[in-house]
């Protein structure tokens, strides 16, 4: 199961950094084209935009499993362990809850958009289905990381998933 998650994180980082390598190179031919050639394409900022959104919400799954979204932990850092626990576990049920509902009516939006053909403005005319799915795929693939994050706290908890960066520092520095 571990070489399925570190293959999975591996995955989605040389994905994103394929995305972003793209889009800069993409942003780089239209640069070019605009000041060089005095042609530019419309299409390619359309592109890059498209590129850019997917590569952030596929690394959103990531940061769930990196525990690297923002939180505001002042508070929370003041608790007892017992009560770190039981919010972590609420706000992993709350996260998971809200990425599924953004994955139930992404669907219906995507769907909507697949049947009615809708394609952007510019002379690319692409089918907007496709990057309206990068919300999609991206709330799916944190569902099932909030998902693991819950079961693990529940059935395989350790004091490490509960405490945040630097007191993970500290309390490696004391041992």
């Amino acid at each position: 199961m571990n070489r399925i998650l570190v293959g999975w994180n591996q995955a989605e980082k040389f994905l994103v950094a394929l995305l972003a390598l793209a889009s800069v190179a993409c942003a780089f031919y239209g640069v070019v084209m605009r000041y060089i050639f005095q042609m530019t394409p419309d299409w390619i900022e359309e592109i890059v935009i498209y590129m850019i959104i997917w590569a952030v919400f596929l690394v959103a799954s990531t940061l769930v499993e990196e525990r690297g979204h923002v939180a505001a932990t002042l508070l929370v850092e003041r608790f007892p362990l017992k009560m770190r626990r039981f919010l972590a576990v609420s706000n992993g049920i709350l996260a998971l809850a809200f990425c599924l509902l953004i994955v139930l009516f992404g669907l219906q939006i995507v769907g909507d958009a697949f049947l009615k053909d809708a394609r952007s403005v510019t002379s690319l005319r692409f089918p907007l289905w496709i990057s309206y799915l990068s919300v999609v795929t991206g709330c799916a693939l944190m569902s099932i990381r909030y998902g693991m994050r819950i079961y693990r706290l529940l059935f395989f908890f350790e004091t490490s998933q509960v405490l945040e960066e630097h007191e993970r520092i500290i309390k490696e520095q004391n041992l």
